[in-house]
């Protein structure tokens, strides 16, 4: 597994961190999609975001 690889796996992880947040009330929507967009910049993971936003529609 190269380092993107591991950089994804780790992004995903913390996706699903946050959706749980959302989906328990433990985060309001606003804060979710703050934290994701932080998420997405911080990781480089804007190319990974774009294909989940795809797959969800």
């Amino acid at each position: 597994m190269n380092d993107f690889e591991k950089k994804k796996e780790l992004f995903l992880k913390q996706k699903e961190t946050l959706d749980t947040f959302l989906k328990t009330g433990a985060i309001t929507q606003l804060q979710y999609d703050k934290s994701y967009g932080d998420l997405v910049k911080k990781m480089g993971m804007e190319s990974v975001a774009e294909e989940i936003s795809k797959a969800e529609k």
